[in-house]
């Protein structure tokens, strides 16, 4: 899996990095529905749609909003700090948790990315910072 994240060394690459977390935290979410309490079962469902809708979004950003800075150097963020886990607990719960864990971790790279975009994002920051706050709630919800 950490092959499909890039080395997070420009903005563009930035957005290809959030791109792909997107998608394996969709994914992610999928297969723990497959196992998890009805308890969870209405933030997995939102989790799951948003991911997908943030991934398409994000692409539609880089696409039409980002051409000056996509080759921008980027510092400050490493990869491996951000990566989601490969693989989930078969246990229902446990599996819950790691969810909760690769959720807190996306909003961690979302603010840190917002932080250091800042004015060069041209507004892309905002979306970012929702992004990090959407993921916090969807950890809590997971939580219980």
């Amino acid at each position: 899996m950490a092959g499909e994240f890039p080395e997070l060394t420009s903005f563009g690459t930035l957005f290809i990095y959030a791109g792909a977390l997107e998608k394996a935290l969709g994914g992610l979410a999928t297969k723990v529905a497959e196992v998890a309490p009805d308890a969870a079962a209405k933030t997995l469902k939102t989790a799951i749609r948003k991911h997908g809708k943030r991934g398409i979004q994000l692409a539609n950003m880089r696409r039409e909003r980002l051409n000056e800075v996509v080759l921008q150097p980027l510092s400050g963020m490493d990869r491996g700090d951000y990566l989601p886990p490969a693989e989930l607990p078969t246990d229902a719960t446990a599996a819950l948790a790691a969810l909760a864990d690769a959720e807190e971790t996306a909003a961690r790279f979302y603010d840190d990315a917002a932080t250091l975009g800042g004015d060069v994002l041209m507004g892309v920051d905002k979306t970012f910072r929702k992004y990090g706050k959407q993921s916090r709630e969807w950890a809590a919800g997971l939580r219980g």
